[in-house]
Parts: structure tokens; C-alpha cells; sequence
């Protein structure tokens, strides 16, 4: 068994040991939903709450089952950065091999090593593997619900225990992040337009989806329908009417598209568009182009794909990718201003997609397919390396800070050596009460184990999570207190100016790179 799958084993050892190296080397600290998932994990630990969602949000379960996880992870090596981050990096691992499993289910052998290839370099997903926010979860569902499907689309008659699983999959789906909710519509959809269910068979999947599906209605029943009402009324987007403009369009598709398939693909896009994401944007419409080909010479192909009586199954396969992707990408469409992680789904199915087109060219009796293909998996596994490595040689964290315009946030990096002498500087001085600014509220009490008190309040609006049985100490204000500040901050000044008026005479200023420490002594 080993020895079939021994290339996969070979890439999962050597993207193991990577994931491994980087999360030691370049992730020793959070920004700050990281923080509070990780004080979601010390609470249940200590067994002060067991949270439902994630703290602050009726919405984001994938957040706390991370929390629970981190909580054994703590138990075992105790609370702190790397045993947080390495519950990411362990899950990021399974759903490689669950991805690999996905592509000898929907097509073989060596189309699923090509497709696992280029999904584990893809830079897209890069920092995804690290990050704790909720969507490792929804990684590992989705390849879960693509086997399920592939099972139940394989047969005229599914058998109702593979119906009820994938109901159980869908109602977890939708419990752990409800940017599922366009996927699983697809998924089912495809199953019903090629009657692959019953009246007879269909209540085996409604069981299923209950089932998974029935806490979340247990809490909204108790909540005041917080969840539903945020999903279905209060959560923010434009809708689809802006897709229609054409300024739109353009900074769809040729502004934020190269971000997107770059390395820097985080909470939200930095302006710079890196040459990784150029280079992966070709490669994924040169993919997505190879799949629609057929369909685009023979239309009438569409209709026997949806039908389910394609007689080329792997083109019948491509179509569903297609259908997937496409349905990965509603989420993206609905925000006025893109928001990578609303298409991180999509990466799967770009992925298979890509790794059919090496395969199909690979295998061509044409030299210029094979040139191409071998042209672009190099390109892929160069790039993909060079950016493993340049993300283990930077420490940073990427969080949010005030724009120029002084009214919106854009992303920025504040340097891990950064953080480190300013936490250094605290406890040198016995500081235990922090006022800062709302990026670093929660990654400074995580990091400091909760000894710390703080808050944005006196410089901004309050950003607190926590729930009312869970107990916040507030900071002093008084000449013990210390501001902790980016460099460059609008505020700067007004807080050393305020300090002095306390204090009494001017404070002590030490800056840290992008940070700022601002004390009466």
C-alpha cells in the first residue's frame, strides 16, 4: 500500500518538514484573531467557558474547534505560540493527504500527485497553513464533500449510508463556515439535476444534514437567531450589482486577482502585486481554459455534464471542477472590496484542475503540450519553493493599522524582533497595565499569558470579546500604566502630549522599529 503511494508519501514528508521548519523559524507570534482563538483555548483549558462561536462573532464555529483543539495542545506543551499554530500546521497536513485521496477518487493515480503538488505550493494557501482563524476546518470538509459527492454521482443508485454522511458533511459544513453554504448548494444540486436521489433515498441525507446540522439550530433557537439574522441580514457586502461595472471588473480581474494567487494573501491585499501571484494567475486560467475547452467547442456537452451522461467522464469530472470553483467564488463576488479568504475554497478545484492539465499534456503525443506542461510544472515547483523559503526567512506579523488617509486600516507588518523587545521592555519595567491601539489588545494579553491588563479604550472604540461570564481586568490609569503604539501612529503625539499633562513631566519614549513604548519611567 506504502509503496503505491510512495511519491505522495515522499511530497508529505518533505512539505511536512517545511510546514515544520517555517512554523519554528517565522511564526512566534500572533496578530489578533490568532490571540483570541488561542484565549478561546486557555479558557476551555481552565474551564472558564466553552465557547460555540468565536468570541466577539454569532458566526465562525471552524474558530472555536480550533480552540478546542489548541486546548489539548496547551494541556501537552502549554499555552503559547507554537503549540497554537502547530494544531494549524498538523490539520494543514491531513488535508493534504484528504486532498490526495480527493484526486485518485475523481480521476488517478498521477493526477492526484500533480494536483497535490501544486496545491501544496500554491502561495495562495502558504500562510493559510499557519493561520488560526477558523478555516482549517473548513479545509479539511471540503475535500470530504467532494469524495462524498464522487461516491453518490459514481452510482444510479447511492446507497443511503453515503447519502446520510454526506448530509452529516454538509450540516458541519455550514455549522463550521457559512462561506460553505454556495459549495454545498453546487454540490447538491449536481446531485439532484443527474437524479441521483430519491424520495425514497433523500430522507437519508436530510437525517444526515440534521445531525450535523442541529446545533446550530439548537443556537439560534436559544440566541435570538443571532446567527441567521447576522448571516442573512446584518453580514457585510455589496451584493452582486457592483460585478457589473466595468471599473469593477478591472480591479477584479487585473488588480486583485495577481494578489490573490500571490504570497501575501492574508486578512486583506497589500498594494503590491507580487510576480508569484502573475505567474499562478496564468497558470490557473491556462487551467481553468483547458477545462472548458471541450465544452466551448461542443455546447451541447454542458447539457449531457449537468445530465450526468457525459461519455467522457474525465471531461464530466473537469465540468464539476468547474461548476465547484465557480461556486467557491459567489462568496468573493458579494464584497464591495475583495476579500481573499472568501476564495480559498476556490484553490482546491484549481488545483485539480491544474494538476488534469499537466497530466493531459504530459501525456500528449505533441511535443509543444509536453514542453508546455513540463515549462509550467517547473515554473510551479521553483516558485513554490522560493516562496517556502522566503516566507521561513521572514518573522513577522501582518495585522491591521490606520491608512494614510487616517480614517480606514490596510494590512502592515510589524517584524517578530519588534514585538520581542517591546515585551521585554514591559516586563524589565514590571509593567501590568497596557493601554495600546486595537491590533494588539488580544495578541499582547495572549502572549503574555493574560498577566498583562489591556485594552484600547482611552484611544479608540473599545474592542472587547469576551463573554460576560468571562471576567476583564481593566488597566490602571495612572503613572503605572504604559502605551504601547505604532511608530507612525495619527495619535502619537496627542498620547505623549496627555502622558505629559499625567505624568507631569515628559514621558520616556523608546521606539522599536514600528512600535512604540511610551512609560513615565
Amino acid at each position: 500500500m506504502i509503496r503505491r503511494h510512495a511519491l505522495f508519501v515522499a511530497v508529505l514528508l518533505i512539505i511536512a518538514a517545511a510546514r515544520f521548519a517555517i512554523l519554528l523559524m517565522s511564526q512566534t507570534h500572533v496578530h489578533s484573531d490568532e490571540a483570541i482563538i488561542g484565549l478561546m483555548g486557555k479558557h476551555i483549558l481552565e474551564g472558564r467557558h466553552f465557547p460555540f462561536y468565536m468570541y466577539g462573532q454569532p458566526y465562525n464555529a471552524g474558530a472555536a474547534w480550533e480552540a478546542y483543539l489548541a486546548s489539548v495542545a496547551f494541556a501537552l506543551f502549554g499555552v503559547g505560540v507554537v503549540p497554537l499554530k502547530g494544531c494549524i500546521v498538523v490539520l494543514s497536513l491531513l488535508c493534504l493527504l484528504l486532498f490526495y485521496r480527493m484526486g485518485c477518487a475523481l480521476y488517478d493515480q498521477r493526477t492526484a500527485i500533480f494536483a497535490t503538488i501544486v496545491f501544496a505550493l500554491a502561495p495562495s494557501l502558504l500562510k493559510w497553513h499557519f493561520q488560526v482563524r477558523g478555516y482549517s476546518w473548513y479545509f479539511l470538509l471540503i475535500p470530504l464533500l467532494t469524495m462524498l459527492f464522487a461516491s453518490i454521482e459514481s452510482t444510479s443508485v447511492p446507497e443511503r449510508r453515503t447519502l446520510l454522511f454526506f448530509g452529516l458533511a454538509v450540516g458541519l459544513s455550514i455549522w463550521c463556515l457559512e462561506l460553505a453554504v454556495p459549495l454545498v448548494a453546487a454540490l447538491c444540486l449536481l446531485i439532484i439535476l443527474r437524479g441521483r436521489v430519491s424520495l425514497n433515498t433523500a430522507p437519508a441525507g436530510l437525517v444526515g444534514f440534521l445531525l450535523g446540522y442541529t446545533p446550530v439550530i439548537v443556537f439560534n433557537l436559544t440566541h435570538a437567531f443571532n446567527n441567521w439574522r447576522y448571516v442573512m441580514v446584518e453580514r457585510p457586502g455589496g451584493g452582486f450589482s457592483t460585478l457589473f461595472q466595468l471599473s469593477n471588473c478591472r480591479r477584479l480581474f487585473l488588480d486583485e486577482m495577481p494578489k490573490f494567487f500571490g504570497q501575501d494573501t492574508v486578512l486583506w491585499y497589500y498594494p503590491e502585486k507580487p510576480a508569484s501571484g502573475y505567474l499562478f494567475y496564468v497558470i490557473a486560467l491556462l487551467a481553468i481554459g483547458a477545462g472548458m475547452w471541450p465544452f466551448v467547442k461542443s455546447p451541447r456537452k454542458i447539457l449531457h455534464a449537468v445530465r450526468g451522461d457525459l461519455a467522457n467522464g474525465r471531461q464530466k469530472t473537469d465540468f464539476d471542477m468547474l461548476v465547484l470553483m465557480a461556486a467557491s467564488f459567489v462568496p468573493y463576488l458579494t464584497q464591495p472590496v475583495g476579500v481573499p479568504s472568501y476564495f480559498l475554497g476556490g484553490c482546491f478545484f484549481l488545483s485539480m484542475l491544474t494538476g488534469r492539465m499537466l497530466d493531459r499534456w504530459f501525456s500528449s503525443s505533441k511535443a509543444l503540450p509536453r514542453v508546455g506542461a513540463a515549462a509550467a510544472f517547473a515554473a510551479i515547483v521553483v516558485t513554490g519553493f522560493f516562496v517556502l523559503i522566503q516566507i521561513g526567512q521572514t518573522n513577522d506579523v501582518e495585522t491591521l493599522s490606520l491608512c494614510e488617509d487616517k480614517k480606514t486600516y490596510c494590512m502592515t507588518r510589524i517584524a517578530a524582533a519588534n514585538i520581542d523587545a517591546v515585551e521585554r521592555d514591559l516586563k524589565q519595567r514590571n509593567v501590568t497595565s497596557v493601554w495600546t491601539t486595537i491590533s494588539f489588545v488580544y495578541p499582547l494579553l495572549f502572549e503574555s499569558g493574560e498577566t498583562l491588563a489591556v485594552s484600547n479604550e482611552i484611544l479608540e472604540t473599545p474592542y472587547r470579546v469576551y463573554p460576560e461570564d468571562t471576567p476583564w481586568r481593566e488597566p490602571k490609569r495612572n503613572r503605572e500604566a504604559a502605551f504601547v503604539i505604532e511608530t507612525n501612529v495619527p495619535i502619537r503625539s496627542l498620547v505623549e502630549m496627555r502622558c505629559e499633562q499625567v505624568f507631569g513631566s515628559p514621558p520616556l519614549v523608546r521606539e522599536y522599529g514600528k512600535l512604540t513604548v511610551i512609560t513615565n519611567r
